[in-house]
């Protein structure tokens, strides 16, 4: 027993053990804090189910974006990919949208629509991938410049009009539920099991994490830098076509101002969940746990009447802890 006891104390101490489920155990403890302070209101299965369902779209983005951080880049273009890929499938598989469009979307019917917007979130993916690995362009600039053209392609498809008419299938499927549990949830832990099986059981999780630490070792060792990247700025953008669809699905109607909170909300999680912005680092219980603790506080003071300015400096501090902390961790174990 007491070598049982010794090995959990040295693994409790060890800096690898909080990097790797620091997040985890932080939102284990506040579920139990906030339940006390909200005398049990926010552990009442319904509002439990609220937070899943409010954190299933940054959740599908947070998991797309992950991809490209552990290879070492970023991908600012995610949101406007999103709403550009969810104009698509809704003006395009509206008839009574198309015509309103002032742009001028042909309809074209539903699944095509669909299968256009995945298609467009995929090929701004690979420009961005191509912009990155064959012009050698900063990850920053160059999804920068993507965001403001995709901004500008959607202005010119919707004249600056939302879509407000999508086909009916979009509200069927986000009010969906199985076992009491909203269909985007379910497409949100579907997305996260396909990752953690990506990352951790194939050979090209292995390959990415070596790219992350560090690319010009991957590249002696033989590794294809320039596909790896490529491949995992288009399965960003794919990510973003299916946040975009469930975007869709939850409020039926998307247009040029939508998620304008979505890129700070995704790479807060990212930072807050563990996952290095320098590459190489975290995984798919980081992605997944720091969603969760972003929701779970953000769920918390609405519960509580916070004040949506307090609300703001909150998470600015929650974040400020979280890279203070991993910083430090990281300077342990190096």
């Amino acid at each position: 027993m007491s070598t049982l006891i010794e090995v959990a104390g040295t693994r409790l101490r060890s800096p690898r053990f909080w990097q790797e489920n620091g997040t985890l155990a932080v939102l284990l403890l506040f579920v139990v804090f906030a339940t006390v302070v909200s005398e049990g209101v926010f552990i009442r299965p319904s509002n439990l189910i609220t937070i899943l369902y409010q954190a299933s779209i940054v959740g599908v983005l947070v998991l797309g974006q992950s991809l490209v951080v552990i290879a070492g880049g970023l991908d600012l273009s995610i949101v406007a990919v999103l709403i550009l890929s969810a104009t698509v499938m809704g003006g395009a598989g509206s008839e009574q949208q198309s015509m309103m469009m002032l742009g001028g979307l042909p309809y074209i019917g539903l699944w095509p629509a669909v299968f256009a917007g995945f298609l467009t979130a995929a090929f701004f993916g690979l420009i961005n991938g191509l912009m990155v690995t064959a012009l050698r362009i900063p990850a920053f600039i160059s999804t920068l410049a993507t965001t403001l053209l995709v901004g500008g392609i959607i202005l010119v498809v919707t004249g600056g009009s939302p879509i407000y008419y999508p086909d009916p299938f979009f509200t069927n499927f986000g009010n969906a539920k199985l076992f009491d549990l909203p269909a985007p949830v379910y497409v949100f832990f579907g997305l996260a099991a396909v990752v953690w099986w990506l990352l951790n059981h194939t050979s090209f999780g292995r390959k990415l994490y070596a790219v992350g630490g560090s690319e010009r070792a991957s590249h002696y060792s033989g590794l294809s830098v320039f596909v790896m990247r490529l491949a995992v700025f288009v399965l960003c953008g794919l990510c973003a076509g299916l946040a975009g669809f469930l975007f869709l699905s939850r409020t039926g109607y998307i247009s040029y101002a939508s998620g304008a909170d979505l890129l700070m909300t995704t790479i807060a999680s990212l930072v807050v969940g563990g996952i290095s912005l320098a590459g190489g680092v975290g995984g798919v219980k980081h992605a997944v746990s720091g969603v969760l603790l972003l929701a779970a506080l953000s769920n918390f003071m609405n519960i509580m009447l916070i004040s949506p300015h307090i609300q703001d400096a909150v998470n600015g501090f929650v974040i400020l802890i979280a890279v203070s902390t991993y910083s430090y961790i990281n300077s342990e174990k190096a």
